[in-house]
This record gives structure tokens, C-alpha cells and sequence, in this order.
């Protein structure tokens, strides 16, 4: 059997423990309230630090891959296909860490669970992203939000497919934008990398970048699309150009190898990976 919370596990004993100490309270009539001190703070200990444990423990007892998960992968994730077998083991069992240790959620009417694919086809991006790297989970990104269509928020209130709030630790993704990125490469623009790229940029200050602040003429040369169009499919009345330079660097990998070679081996050099 596979354990996929030791957090769980610890707190089932110490929960019966706790109706244990009530009942015979009750039942007897004798004090033993103070005895409910250490259960209560086992159990705060427990819920303040679930992710963290339930992390180290399965970096270190992963749970096999989901064949579902893997099918996934083989069939619509480009970049999983062409790793090699240790790199795909590797791919696997990151992602494995990552979807249990972030959280995604559903946009409606109310916030709903995400199947294990939908977070896949998110999380695949970022894990993709640092596949070399010792921080996949890049920083402290933590929430994931998904909408089935181009949203508004409080920051950016017109439609908008991708946003990245680094200080809130939070990426919100259009399901359609990315979906049709990802079954679609050459006619839509890849959020999903845009937002990690986002991210990481975000979380990794230090790291000098290459120079990404001049004209667009580059970026068109090696995607096709002009400035008005990748605008049109973020819904962002501007982009910065780093990030889409390492969405590029990512899904446009030979055309920007070709127009930007200086670049593409200063990325290479960053991510630690030739993709």
C-alpha cells in the first residue's frame, strides 16, 4: 500500500486519541481536560504543517505514476515526448510531487476540485520548465486557478486568458487559451509556459537574464505572430518580453535557436537543458 499523506496517517491515531480522552471524560465524570492539551497541539502541528510533511514524505516514498497520467503525457504533451526514459521517469515523479503539492482550483460560481489530467496539463509546464533545476516547484507559486474561458480580475479587469501575482504566490490560467496551445503549438500562444515563465522570473531575481527589452520584430520572426496578436491571446493590454522569450525559447525552440543564438545558449545555460 501506497501512503499518499503521512500527515493523514499521523492524525488518525492522535483524532481517536482525543474522542478517547472525551468520552471516558464524560463517561466517568473525571477531569481529564488537561490531557486534551497535547493531542490539540499535535493536531495544529499537523494541519499548519500537512504539505510540507506529506512533501518530504513522498520525495522520499514516491507513489507510482498514474498510467492514466502517463498516457496523458505520450499522446498531447510535446515536450514529455521527446525525453529520453530517465528523463521521462524523472518528468513523472516530479509531477507527481508537484500535483500534490500545490493546489489547483476550479473558477465558477464556486470554486471546484481539477481533475488529475487538467492539473497535469497545467503543472506539465512548469515541471517541463525546471525538469534540470533543484526548485521545480519554483518558489513559493503555491495556487493555481483555472476558468474555462478568458477572465477578469480585480488587477487586470478586462478578458484575460494568463496572470501571475508572484506575491500572493498565485498563476490563473484560461483552460481554453492553454488547451488549444497545447493541441494546437503552432496556431496559439502557450500560457501555461508564459505564466511559469512569469513566475520564475519572479521568484529568481538574481539570475541575470538576457537583454529581452528591445522591438518585437524578433519575437514575430520566430513565432509568426506580431505584438496585436499575442495581445489578442493573452488579453493583457501589454507583456513583458522576457517571459515571452522563455515561452518561445520553450515551444518555438529551433526557430529561436536560429534568430537569437546568443540568447538561446544564455536560456540554455539558465534552465540548465538544451530543449
Amino acid at each position: 500500500m501506497h501512503i499518499h499523506s503521512i500527515s493523514k496517517v499521523l492524525g488518525l491515531p492522535i483524532v481517536l486519541l482525543t474522542i478517547g480522552i472525551l468520552y471516558y471524560t464524560w463517561s466517568s465524570n473525571t477531569q481529564l481536560s488537561p490531557y486534551l492539551v497535547v493531542p490539540a497541539i499535535l493536531l495544529v502541528f499537523l494541519y499548519v504543517f500537512h504539505g510540507p510533511l506529506d512533501h518530504w514524505w513522498l520525495v522520499r516514498f514516491p507513489v507510482p505514476f498514474e498510467p492514466k497520467l502517463k498516457d496523458w503525457l505520450e499522446k498531447y504533451f510535446l515536450p514529455y515526448q521527446k525525453l529520453d526514459t530517465d528523463h521521462k521517469r524523472k518528468f513523472e515523479y516530479r509531477s507527481s510531487l508537484y500535483l500534490d503539492a500545490r493546489l489547483f482550483k476550479s473558477v465558477g460560481s464556486e470554486l471546484r476540485d481539477v481533475p488529475e489530467d487538467i492539473k497535469l496539463m497545467v503543472a506539465a509546464h512548469g515541471v517541463y520548465m525546471c525538469l534540470a533545476l533543484d526548485d521545480y516547484l519554483i518558489g513559493d507559486m503555491d495556487r493555481i486557478f483555472l476558468y474555462k474561458h478568458p477572465f477578469p480580475t480585480p488587477e487586470y479587469p478586462r478578458l484575460h486568458t494568463v496572470e501571475t501575482n508572484i506575491e500572493d504566490g498565485v498563476i490563473i490560467l484560461s483552460l481554453e487559451q492553454l488547451t488549444n496551445a497545447v493541441l494546437y503549438p503552432d496556431d496559439y500562444y502557450n500560457i501555461g509556459f508564459h505564466a511559469y515563465a512569469e513566475a520564475f522570473v519572479g521568484v529568481n531575481d538574481k539570475i541575470l537574464f538576457p537583454d529581452c527589452t528591445y522591438t518585437w520584430e524578433k519575437i514575430e520572426e520566430i513565432s509568426g505572430w506580431n505584438k496585436d496578436t499575442l495581445l489578442a491571446q493573452t488579453g493583457l493590454e501589454e507583456l513583458s518580453l522576457l517571459p515571452v522569450h522563455i515561452t518561445l525559447f520553450f515551444t518555438k525552440t529551433i526557430q529561436y535557436q536560429k534568430v537569437l543564438p546568443v540568447h538561446y545558449e544564455r536560456f540554455c545555460i539558465i534552465f540548465n537543458q538544451r530543449p
